[in-house]
């Protein structure tokens, strides 16, 4: 199997609009979650907090490319463009036959939806309607917006899997890089908060609703006291390139991309399931050439709903008992549906760089349906040399990917 390397990384979250800014808020087992006091009007709505990004500068995109993008798309947009100064690389010049852009979102826009249908109601048809509206909403928004912004004429994809899309982003590309057809993938979602969003969650039950005066004690994952996830949005990129490629135009490896797998189960719609999670992370571990036991850390996909957690938690243990330590970050960045597989890769590969594994915030008193894990719970001094990422999504969409240090071997 040939060889692909991380050689660029980008990324928006609800802890800073970079990649080092977000990494130092998890260091500092910061919260990025919030409280909407504005939701309180919705009907039928008890979630009330959110993960939103902080202020970004637009301006680096061009006014052009910006008429028809959603918040969605900029944030996607300006971590591509990280992502492509990490690695020194520039869109308008790849070879639009070796080079591959996979990114997606959970829909379009939800923000420019509700804009146009209250519209398309209060006026009785679409008098008034924006002409960019739509490119705004597409399926494929955001890496069509991605690709006119930067100036990139190549292959494109643009998968949709809701909190899976990005890690199934990165499992493709990797897929089609061992395939030959290209050398170079960029990688990533992105998705932008509404409050329709968290209504999604909260009409199954999946939603915060106990810590609304409290946001940042909201996102509980594997804690006794949790009570649903915490929405948020954000955008994570990841650049993939050969071994072959990379050496030939001497660029740098951050970490090395060892393969990952994406299964759906096909029982439910909205319920997990361990048989599948459990042959998801063992396909993943088996294309990445390794054996659980070679795995130094798992960053869990647990968002704090009260059967997913303990489903992840309990098949983990199965696999590889209580030696391996496990975390979530997603007390901290709360849920970016979309980009938070790319996302949590990012904090992956920094974490093998710097030799420390991050806790899972919020985790006072540990589930006792989520033990017989090594279930972090403060900053660990750890020389990791290779990693399991999990997302699961609706729909029974299982993905599990590995990374592994540079030079790591095996």
């Amino acid at each position: 199997m040939k060889k692909v390397f991380i050689s660029g990384m980008g990324a928006l979250t609800s802890l800073g609009c970079d990649v080092a800014s977000t990494f130092n808020g998890l260091v500092e087992n910061r919260s990025g979650i919030k409280r909407f006091a504005e939701w309180e009007q919705y009907n039928g709505l008890h979630s009330h907090v959110g993960a939103p990004v902080p202020a970004y500068d637009i301006m680096k995109v061009p006014r052009s490319a910006r008429r028809t993008m959603s918040r969605m798309s900029e944030m996607a947009t300006l971590a591509t463009m990280q992502a492509l100064g990490q690695a020194d690389l520039r869109l308008e010049n790849c070879d639009g036959e070796r080079t591959l852009i996979i990114m997606g979102s959970t829909s379009g826009s939800p923000v420019t939806l509700e804009l146009y249908f209250k519209q398309l109601f209060e006026r009785g048809g679409p008098q008034g309607q924006m002409s960019t509206s739509f490119f705004k909403v597409m399926n494929h928004s955001v890496p069509a917006n991605v690709a006119s912004a930067l100036g990139y004429h190549g292959a494109l994809l643009s998968p949709s899997s809701a909190c899976s899309t990005s890690s199934q982003a990165l499992v493709l590309g990797w897929e089609l890089l061992q395939s030959g057809f290209y050398d170079c993938v960029i990688a990533g979602g992105a998705d932008e908060l509404h409050y329709m969003t968290a209504a999604i969650f909260d009409i199954v039950l999946a939603a915060s609703r106990r810590y609304n005066y409290e946001p940042e004690r909201a996102s509980r994952p594997f804690d006794r006291d949790r009570d649903g996830l915490v929405v948020s949005e954000g955008a994570g990129v990841v650049i993939l390139e050969t071994e072959e490629r990379l050496r030939r135009r001497g660029g740098l490896a951050l970490a090395e991309f060892r393969g990952g797998a994406y299964v759906c189960d096909g029982l439910h719609m909205s319920q997990s399931s361990g048989d599948a999670m459990r042959q998801t992370m063992g396909q993943a571990i088996r294309r990445a050439q390794l054996v659980p036991a070679d795995i130094g850390y798992i960053n869990a996909h647990a968002t704090a709903t009260l059967q997913g957690d303990i489903e992840e938690a309990q098949t983990i243990a199965k696999m590889f008992g209580e030696q391996t330590p496990v975390s979530s970050l997603k007390g901290n960045l709360g849920h970016s549906l979309a980009a938070c597989g790319a996302v949590e890769v990012i904090a992956s590969v920094l974490m093998m760089q710097n030799n420390v594994l991050l806790p899972t915030r919020n985790l006072d008193n540990p589930d006792a349906m989520c033990l017989g894990v090594n279930l972090i719970r403060e900053n660990c001094s750890s020389a990791v040399q290779h990693v399991l990422s999990n997302n699961f999504a609706f729909g029974g969409m299982n993905t599990s990917l590995v990374i592994s240090a540079v030079g790591s071997g095996q």
